[in-house]
């Protein structure tokens, strides 16, 4: 084993150490992901927070040729994180924000909801930025169907050349 083997290892280790709670919620909502979102209960949020923040999500990574944020059901992933591994402060700013926008954000046209979401605090934004691209990149649709996965992947290459359309891996 090298060091950067050992340094991964060792991550993977601290963050279920840090974090086992969201990592079992996790995995039980993946189970559960079958039954739509619907019958996804918010922990921290109330359910119209959740509706909003869905939408959110679904703004800052839309279904293009792949699927969005809500597909892979990353709005579960950001209140979880915001309930189970966010300090006091940037969870009540990043509610707070998700109540400014409310109502009129759900009403909104795409255009407005940039619009809306870059007028919010800029702590707040960076932080609902910052776990959705999380949640997306680490969630099975974000990992197989937007990026290039390799299941077993081989030797380490540390700079692997692109080609033309070519998506960016999801681990190497």
């Amino acid at each position: 084993m090298n060091r950067r083997e050992t340094l991964v290892s060792l991550s993977v280790l601290a963050g279920h150490a840090l974090f086992p709670r969201v990592l079992e919620l996790v995995a039980l909502d993946a189970g559960a992901a079958a039954q739509g979102a619907a019958d996804w209960r918010p922990e921290v949020l109330s359910p119209e927070q959740g509706r909003v923040l869905a939408e959110i999500v679904e703004t800052i990574i839309p279904a293009t040729d792949t699927p969005g944020a809500t597909a892979a059901r990353v709005h579960v992933f950001v209140d979880l994180m915001l309930a189970h591994c966010t300090p006091a402060e940037p969870r009540r700013t990043a509610i707070a924000a998700i109540d400014t926008l409310g109502e009129r954000f759900l009403a909104a046209s795409p255009d407005e909801r940039l619009a809306q979401l870059q007028a919010i605090d800029a702590g707040a934004l960076a932080l609902l930025k910052e776990l959705t691209i999380l949640g997306y990149c680490n969630s099975q649709i974000g990992a197989t169907q937007a990026l290039a996965y390799v299941k077993v992947p081989g030797e380490y290459r540390g700079c692997i050349p692109l080609g033309p359309d070519q998506r960016a891996w999801a681990t190497r």
